[in-house]
């Protein structure tokens, strides 16, 4: 993985949670990359989306001040999703993932426990 320069007038990255940000949007870019080459039938191969991804990533970086802000999340709420018939939440404040958990309530519950720690 090429590693990314930071994004704040070309400042290296000062924290984990900046890290995570580029994490973040690395992982949304490719996701949507992904879903387009299935969709539109585009036969792009993992080594071409990951450098499109890595274009993009690099490109939007540069150029905008990007952070965590899924609008999908409510006021008061955590971030908590189901893979693979798991549960896992995410700390709003430094995007830590919690472990996996057998229920939703177990994750959101560590991710609201973590964020007292901040």
């Amino acid at each position: 993985m090429i590693v990314r320069q930071n994004v704040r007038m070309g400042k290296e990255a000062d924290s984990a949670r900046t890290a995570r940000v580029v994490s973040l949007l690395e992982d949304s870019v490719r996701t949507e990359l992904q879903v387009t080459n299935d969709g539109l039938e585009l036969g792009l191969s993992d080594v071409a989306i990951e450098r499109l991804m890595e274009g993009v990533t690099s490109g939007l970086l540069y150029a905008f001040e990007v952070d965590w802000s899924p609008n999908w999340v409510k006021p008061g709420q955590v971030h908590a999703w189901k893979e693979d018939g798991e549960f896992f939440a995410r700390c709003s404040r430094c995007l830590l993932d919690s472990p996996a958990a057998d229920s939703r309530a177990s994750a959101e519950a560590w991710a609201r426990q973590h964020e007292t720690l901040h």
